[in-house]
C-alpha cells in the first residue's frame, strides 16, 4: 500500500503465481523472415544508468521489397549481475505499423518468448515461459506503434515514423511484454546541445511520453543517436557515433516562487541527521496551521519521488497549501536524498522515530509559535501519523490520504487478488495464488531479523513454491523484512481507536493500491471508538498518486506527467477552515 508497493509485492507472489498457473493455448508465434532487401542502418547501442551498463544491443534495419521494414536485433541485458541474452525480429508495413514480432530471452530460469501479430483487426500479443502463457489483443483501431521493454531499436522506428509523418502526436504504444497498450504522445523537436567526451554537437530532441515514462529521443543530422529516459534515469547511445557516451547540456529555467517561501530543514532522529524543506506562505500573517507531510512506502524523498517513479506529489501539495496560508514540513526518508541511514534496513519502528523527530522540529520553529499542527500521511504514511496522533496530544488534527483500517498484510492480499483478476485469472488460479500469498504472509509474520539473515535454501524450505531465482530476488528485496514484519503484525484499528483529534479521511475512487472503500471503513472505526469529529470523502476519478484518472483504474498509466489534482489541496484547505472556523 504505497506509491510503488503493489508492483514490488506482486512480482514474487501474484505475478509469478499467475505465470505458473496460466493455461496453455495454441501457439501463435509468427514465423521468422529472412532479410531480402536493402540494409538501411546497422548500429550498436548501449544503455547505462549512473555509469553502469545494463544493455548492449546491436540491430540491423532493412527496407524490404514490398516497402516495409524488417528489424533484427541481438542484445545482452544484465540484471543483478546475471546476463540475459535476447534476440528479436520485427516486421513493419510501409507506414511503420507492426505486422509481426518475436523476441526470445534466455534467462536463468529458461527461455521466455514474447510475440505479437496482426490478425482479425487486432494486434495479438503473447508472453510465454515454458508451458505458461498469457495473451491479450490490442485493437488496431488505435493504430499502435510497437515499443517493447528492453528494446532500444524500436525507438529508431518511432523516430523514423515521426520524421515520415506516419504517426499522430497522440498514439498508442503496444508493449507485448506487458500485454498492454499505453496512451502515448510526442512533442515537436527542439534544439539541444550534445556532449560526448570532449566533443560537442548541435542536435535535436523529441520528448516522448509513454504513459508515465518521459523519454527524450536525441538526434544528430537526421539520425537517432540516443535516448534519455528522464523517468528511470537511464541513457542509451550509439557507441559508433558517440563512443564517449551522451550528455544533454541544456538546463531548465527555474520557475518563480509565487505564494510561498521554502527554507531548508535539518533535524536528528536517534543518531541520524535527516533533511527536509519547510514551506511557508509568503504573506506576513501567521499560517492557518502547520502540516507535517509523511510519505508512502519505499525510498521516497521529500517531494515524493523514488528512483524511476517521479511522483512529485508532496512538493506540489506543500506549495498549494502554502498559497492558501498553510505551512508544511516534508523530509527525505532515512537513507534517501540528503538524509542519513539505510533505507533498505529501516523498520516501521525506525520510520516512527523519524516521524516523531520531524513533528518535534516543526513545533519548535519560531515562525510557527502558537500555530495549530496537523499530521498528514499518504498511503503507508497514514499508518504512521495515526500512531503519532494516538500517542501525542499535541497533534491538533489528522489527515489520512489513501489510508486503510486493515493491516498491510490484508491490503497486500487484496492487491494480489485485484491484480490477478484484472489479468483475467480464473477463480481456481486466484485461489491458488492467494494460498501462496498466505504462506508468504505467515512466514514474514513469524520471521526474525532481515532478509540477509536467511539463505536462499531456507526461504525455499519455508516457501517450497519459490524458484531458486525468486528466492534470490526475495533476499534482494528493497522492502526490509523487519519493515514488512512489523507492518504485517500491526493492528491499525486498535491504534485508530485511540485517536481523539479531528480527522479528515480522503480516498481515491480509482485507487488500485488501497481499496477505495477502506476510507469510509476507517472513518467508521474512528466514530465507533467515540471520535465525534471525523470527515470522510471520496474524490471521484482520483488515483493513488493523487492524479485525475478518468480511465478505468490501472497501474500502467498513473498520469505522473500531469499535476496533482487540485481537488486534493482544495478539500484539505476547506476542512481546516471548517474545523477551526478560520
Amino acid at each position: 500500500m504505497s506509491t510503488k508497493l503493489l508492483l514490488v509485492l506482486g512480482i514474487l507472489l501474484g505475478v509469478l503465481a499467475l505465470a505458473m498457473l496460466w493455461p496453455p493455448g495454441p501457439d501463435r508465434a509468427p514465423e521468422l523472415v529472412e532479410p531480402s532487401g536493402e540494409l538501411l542502418r546497422s548500429s550498436r547501442f548501449v544503455l547505462e544508468r549512473e555509469g553502469t551498463r545494463w544493455l548492449d544491443e546491436s540491430f540491423s534495419l532493412f527496407l524490404m521489397p514490398d516497402g516495409g521494414r524488417l528489424l533484427i536485433l541481438q542484445s545482452t541485458l544484465t540484471v543483478s549481475g546475471v546476463p540475459i541474452r535476447i534476440a528479436a525480429q520485427t516486421q513493419y508495413d510501409g507506414e511503420y505499423r507492426p505486422i509481426a514480432y518475436q523476441l526470445a530471452a534466455e534467462t536463468p530460469t529458461g527461455t521466455q518468448i514474447v510475440s505479437a501479430q496482426r490478425a482479425e483487426g487486432a494486434l495479438r500479443m503473447e508472453a510465454r515461459a515454458g508451458a505458461a502463457r498469457q495473451s491479450s489483443d490490442l485493437a488496431l483501431a488505435s493504430d499502435p506503434l510497437l515499443l517493447d521493454n528492453n528494446v532500444i531499436a524500436h525507438y529508431v522506428i518511432l523516430f523514423e515514423a515521426i520524421r515520415a509523418g506516419s504517426i499522430a502526436k497522440m498514439f498508442s504504444a503496444a508493449v507485448p511484454q506487458a500485454l498492454a497498450g499505453i496512451p502515448s504522445r510526442w512533442e515537436d523537436p527542439v534544439p539541444t546541445r550534445i556532449q560526448s567526451g570532449d566533443r560537442f554537437y548541435d542536435g535535436r530532441k523529441i520528448a516522448i511520453h509513454l504513459g508515465d515514462v518521459a523519454i527524450d529521443l536525441v538526434s544528430f543530422e537526421g539520425r537517432l543517436v540516443g535516448l534519455v529516459n528522464r523517468t528511470q534515469g537511464t541513457v542509451a547511445y550509439d557507441v559508433d557515433l558517440l563512443p564517449s557516451g551522451l550528455r544533454l547540456l541544456e538546463t531548465e529555467a527555474a520557475s518563480p516562487l509565487e505564494g510561498f517561501i521554502e527554507k531548508p530543514a535539518s533535524f536528528r532522529s536517534t543518531d541520524l541527521a535527516l533533511s527536509g524543506t519547510l514551506c511557508l506562505p509568503s504573506t506576513q500573517t501567521a499560517p492557518l496551521c502547520a502540516v507535517l507531510l509523511v510519505a508512502g512506502s519505499g525510498p521516497v524523498d521529500r517531494d515524493g519521488n523514488a528512483p524511476g517513479f517521479p511522483m512529485d506529489a508532496y512538493r506540489q501539495l506543500a506549495r498549494s497549501l502554502a498559497r492558501s496560508g498553510i505551512a508544511s514540513l516534508r523530509y527525505d526518508k532515512r537513507g534517501v536524498g540528503a538524509s542519513q541511514g539505510d533505507a533498505t534496513a529501516a523498520s516501521r519502528s525506525d520510520l516512527m522515530s523519524d516521524v516523531r523527530a520531524a513533528w518535534d522540529w516543526l513545533g519548535a520553529q519560531s515562525e510557527l509559535v502558537g500555530v495549530r499542527r496537523v499530521a498528514l500521511g499518504h498511503s503507508e504514511g497514514a499508518y504512521l501519523v495515526e500512531e503519532l496522533a494516538a500517542d501525542n496530544p499535541s497533534v491538533d488534527g489528522l489527515i489520512l490520504l489513501c489510508g486503510s483500517p486493515q493491516s498491510l498484510a490484508a491490503v497486500t492480499r487484496w492487491q494480489v487478488e485485484t491484480l490477478l483478476r484484472a489479468q483475467g485469472a480464473l477463480d481456481e488460479q486466484v485461489a491458488a495464488a492467494l494460498a501462496q500469498e498466505d504462506e508468504y504472509l505467515a512466514f514474514v509474520k513469524s520471521s526474525a531479523g532481515q532478509w540477509t539473515d536467511y539463505r536462499a535454501a531456507e526461504l525455499r524450505k519455508a516457501l517450497p513454491w519459490l524458484t531458486e531465482a525468486a528466492a534470490e530476488q526475495l533476499k534482494a528485496s528493497p522492502l526490509g523484512l523487519a519493515w514488512l514484519r512489523e507492518h504485517y503484525n500491526a493492528d491499525p484499528a486498535a491504534v485508530l481507536a485511540r485517536v481523539t483529534c479531528p480527522v479528515l479521511v480522503v480516498s481515491a475512487s480509482k485507487d488500485v493500491q488501497v481499496p477505495p472503500a477502506d476510507g469510509e471503513a476507517l472513518a467508521v472505526v474512528l466514530r465507533r471508538a467515540g471520535n465525534t469529529s471525523v470527515t470522510s470523502l471520496v474524490i471521484a476519478d482520483l488515483n493513488h498518486v493523487l492524479r485525475h484518472h478518468p480511465e478505468e483504474p490501472n497501474l500502467i498509466y498513473q498520469h505522473l506527467d500531469e499535476p496533482v489534482d487540485e481537488r486534493v489541496a482544495g478539500r484539505i484547505v476547506a476542512w481546516i477552515k471548517t474545523v477551526w472556523g478560520d
